[in-house]
C-alpha cells in the first residue's frame, strides 16, 4: 500500500487510488497524509540511487581488477605511453688549484625548446612566444617551419634568468624547457691552455679536462614519471629513481696566485718585446710540482669558438725547438762528474773563432781568450763548450742528453706531451758534438728543459713532473724522483757557477735584490723547416732560473719567441728580467724571507706589489 501511495503521488495518471471493498484485507482505514506520502517518495528515490551508484562502484572495482591482473594489450600500450623516463644530469667533477681554489666548476642552466606537435594555435603561437620573451616572432616562425617533423627544435641554447622567470609564467602548449649543466672558467684565461675545455656533450677535449675526464665525468641519474593525458607529471614512481652521482674534483698542483704572477709577467715582456708567443714554467723542484704554466697569447676557455686552434694549444709541452745555449749545463755538470772537465781547469777558447779539424768554424759572441772550466759556462763559450764536447765523445754525449729527459716524454699527465728531438746517435755526422753542446741539432719542451734544471736544485735528483697536488690525502702516493743523475756535490758546484751566470756573466739582468738567484741564458736561432738552416732574424730567447741559492724552492722557465731583434732578442735581456719578477714576487708571496741584504723601503715596495696582484686576481 506504501509503495502504490508513493508510485501514485509520483505519477499519479498512472497510478490512481482505487477504494478497496469493505471487508478486503488491507484497505486503507484513512487517507495517508499529503507530507508522509513526500518523505515516502524521497527515501525510495533515494534507495534506488544508492542502489544505483552501489553498482556502478561495484562495476568500477571489478574493472580495475580486470585491468590490474588482465589488462587488454591496447589499453597497456596507452598506459605505458603515459609514463616517461627523465634523465636527471650528473655535476661535471670541479678543477681546484693546490688551496681549493675553483678554476673550474658546472652550473645548471635551462635551454628552451618547442614542440611543433604540440602547438594548439600555429597562428599566434611565434608571437606569444616571442613578444613574451623577447624574441623575434618571425625567426621562430622560420625555425619551426624548418623542422615541421620534429618533436625538439631549440629556439635558445642558454635561457638567461629574465627570460626563464618569464617563461615560468607563460601558459603555452608546445613550449619546454631542458635543464643543461654549464662549465664555467671561474678565472678567465688564466691557466686556459693547461685547463683546455669540453664539448657541448661535457666530455672534455683538451687540457687537464681531458687527461682527467674519466674521473670528472659523473654518472646520470633517472626517474620515471607519470604524466595525465595533457601530460602533466601526476606521480614519480619511487621504485624507479637512480638519483645522480656527480664526478670526482680534481685539486691540481697549479698555485693561482703563482699563476697570475707569470700571466703577467709573460705578456708583459711578449709585448714590450713585440714577441709572437712565449711561455713560463714555475715548478717545485723537490716534487716535481707544476706550480705554474703560462701560454701567451692568452687562451679563455669560456669562449672556444673565439679563439684558433693554435692559441688553445699548451705549447709547454707541445712544441718542441732548439734550446740553444740554455741546454749548455746539462753537458757541463755530467763531464765534470765523469771526470772530464776539472774545476779550475784552464781551457784556450782562442779569439773567438776555432777552425776545428772537420773544417767547421765555431764562434762565440766575443773573444773569451783562455777560461777556466767554470768560465766556459759563466760566460756561455761555444768553443768551450765544444771542446769538452769532444772530450766526451758521442756516446756519452747522447747520455748525458737522454738522462736529464731530452728525447723522451716528462709525464706530467697532461695530453700532447712531446718527447722533443734527440737523433740516435746512426744519425750523428761529423759536426753534431759541436752542434749539440751549443744546444743545436736537438728539440726540447719548455717542461723539459724546466725539469731538467730541477736537478741542480734539489741536489742532483731527476724530479717526475706532475700537474698533480702531491699532498692531497684522496690522490695515491705519487713517486717524486725517477733517479739520481749527479752527485749533491756537483749539482752544488754547477748551481754556484750558474750563480754566477747572474751576477758575472749573461743572465746579469735576472740578479735580484731579495734572492740569490741562479740560472742560464739561451739565445737559438730559429731552424727554417722548408728551405733548411735557419730564419734570418728569427730568434728563441731563453732564461732559467732557481732560488734561493743555498735553499732553492723554486724554478722558472721563460721562453719568448721571435721578439722583434730591434727591440732586444738576447736571453739575458729579454727572458731573464721576466724570470727575476716571478721569483721574487713568488717566493715573497710563499713566505720566502730574502737572503740578500737590502734596504726595507725597497722591500716594502715589493711586498705592495705582490699584495695588489694578488688582491686584483682574488
Amino acid at each position: 500500500r506504501l509503495f502504490r501511495g508513493g508510485l501514485a503521488h509520483l505519477w499519479p495518471g498512472r497510478w490512481r487510488h482505487q477504494p478497496a471493498r469493505p471487508g478486503t484485507p488491507g484497505a486503507p482505514a484513512e487517507p495517508i497524509p499529503t507530507q508522509t506520502a513526500q518523505n515516502l517518495r524521497i527515501l525510495w528515490v533515494g534507495g534506488l540511487l544508492t542502489l544505483l551508484i552501489s553498482l556502478g562502484l561495484v562495476a568500477l572495482v571489478g574493472r580495475v581488477a580486470q585491468l590490474q591482473t588482465r589488462t587488454p594489450v591496447q589499453i597497456a600500450r596507452l598506459a605505458n605511453a603515459q609514463d616517461s623516463v627523465e634523465t636527471l644530469e650528473a655535476r661535471r667533477g670541479a678543477l681546484l688549484d693546490r688551496y681549493g681554489r675553483i678554476l673550474a666548476s658546472s652550473s645548471p642552466y635551462y635551454r628552451l625548446f618547442v614542440d611543433p606537435k604540440s602547438i594548439e594555435d600555429p597562428n599566434t603561437f611565434s608571437e606569444k612566444l616571442g613578444y613574451t620573451l623577447g624574441y623575434d616572432p618571425a625567426w621562430i616562425e622560420k625555425t619551426l617551419h624548418n623542422r615541421p617533423d620534429s618533436h625538439f627544435v631549440v629556439i635558445d641554447q642558454h635561457l638567461s634568468e629574465t627570460r626563464y622567470a618569464k617563461y615560468e609564467t607563460l601558459r603555452l602548449p608546445g613550449v619546454g624547457t631542458e635543464l643543461r649543466m654549464q662549465r664555467t672558467y671561474a678565472m678567465g684565461p688564466m691557466a686556459g691552455q693547461v685547463l683546455g675545455f669540453v664539448g657541448f656533450d661535457g666530455k672534455g677535449l683538451e687540457g687537464v679536462e681531458r687527461a682527467f675526464n674519466k674521473y670528472l665525468t659523473g654518472h646520470d641519474g633517472y626517474r620515471v614519471v607519470y604524466r595525465d593525458a595533457a601530460r602533466h607529471p601526476i606521480w614519480i614512481d619511487n621504485s624507479r629513481y637512480q638519483p645522480p652521482r656527480d664526478g670526482q674534483s680534481i685539486c691540481l698542483s697549479i698555485d693561482a696566485t703563482i699563476q697570475a704572477i707569470a700571466d703577467d709577467a709573460l705578456a708583459a715582456t711578449c709585448q714590450q718585446f713585440g714577441a709572437q708567443s712565449g711561455q713560463i714554467v714555475v715548478m717545485n723542484p723537490h716534487t716535481g710540482e707544476i706550480l705554474a704554466m703560462a701560454n701567451w697569447p692568452e687562451f679563455d676557455p669560456n669562449h672556444v669558438a673565439q679563439s684558433p686552434a693554435d692559441v688553445r694549444r699548451n705549447r709547454c709541452i707541445t712544441d718542441f725547438f732548439e734550446p740553444g745555449s740554455i741546454c749548455k749545463p746539462y753537458i757541463w755538470g755530467p763531464a765534470v762528474q765523469m771526470g772530464f772537465v776539472r774545476p779550475l781547469e784552464k781551457i784556450d777558447c782562442g779569439p773567438g773563432v776555432w777552425v776545428m779539424q772537420s773544417g767547421r768554424r765555431l764562434h762565440d759572441a766575443h773573444p773569451c781568450g783562455v777560461l777556466t772550466a767554470e768560465g766556459i759556462l759563466i760566460k756561455s763559450s761555444n768553443i768551450g763548450m765544444g771542446k769538452i764536447g769532444e772530450r766526451l765523445g758521442a756516446a756519452r754525449l747522447y747520455r748525458c742528453l737522454a738522462d736529464f729527459g731530452m728525447g723522451h716524454v716528462p709525464g706530467s699527465e697532461l695530453p700532447g706531451e712531446s718527447p722533443g728531438m734527440l737523433n740516435p746517435l746512426s744519425r750523428w755526422t761529423s759536426y753534431s758534438i759541436t752542434s749539440v753542446t751549443m744546444g743545436q741539432e736537438i728539440g726540447v719542451t719548455p717542461l723539459q728543459i724546466t725539469r731538467a734544471f730541477c736537478t741542480y736544485a734539489n741536489g742532483g735528483l731527476l724530479v717526475r713532473p706532475t700537474i698533480l697536488a702531491v699532498d692531497n690525502p684522496a690522490d695515491p702516493p705519487h713517486p717524486l724522483y725517477v733517479g739520481r743523475l749527479l752527485t749533491p756535490g756537483v749539482a752544488r758546484l754547477t748551481r754556484d757557477v750558474m750563480r754566477m751566470v747572474v751576477t758575472e756573466g749573461t743572465g746579469r739582468k735576472a740578479d735580484s735584490p731579495l734572492y740569490t738567484i741562479f740560472g742560464k741564458t739561451g739565445t737559438a736561432q730559429i731552424a727554417d723547416h722548408v728551405r733548411g738552416g735557419y730564419l734570418p732574424g728569427a730568434y728563441i730567447a731563453s732564461f732559467t732560473g732557481g732560488a734561493p741559492l743555498e735553499h732553492p724552492r723554486i724554478v722558472v722557465s721563460c721562453f719568448i719567441h721571435h721578439p722583434d731583434p730591434a727591440k732586444g732578442h738576447y736571453g739575458g735581456l729579454v727572458a731573464a728580467p721576466a724570470v727575476r719578477q716571478v721569483i721574487e714576487q713568488s717566493l715573497l708571496y710563499m713566505g720566502v724571507a730574502p737572503d740578500q741584504k737590502l734596504k726595507f723601503d725597497n722591500l716594502g715596495h715589493l711586498v705592495e706589489q705582490v699584495a695588489q696582484n694578488v688582491d686584483a686576481r682574488e
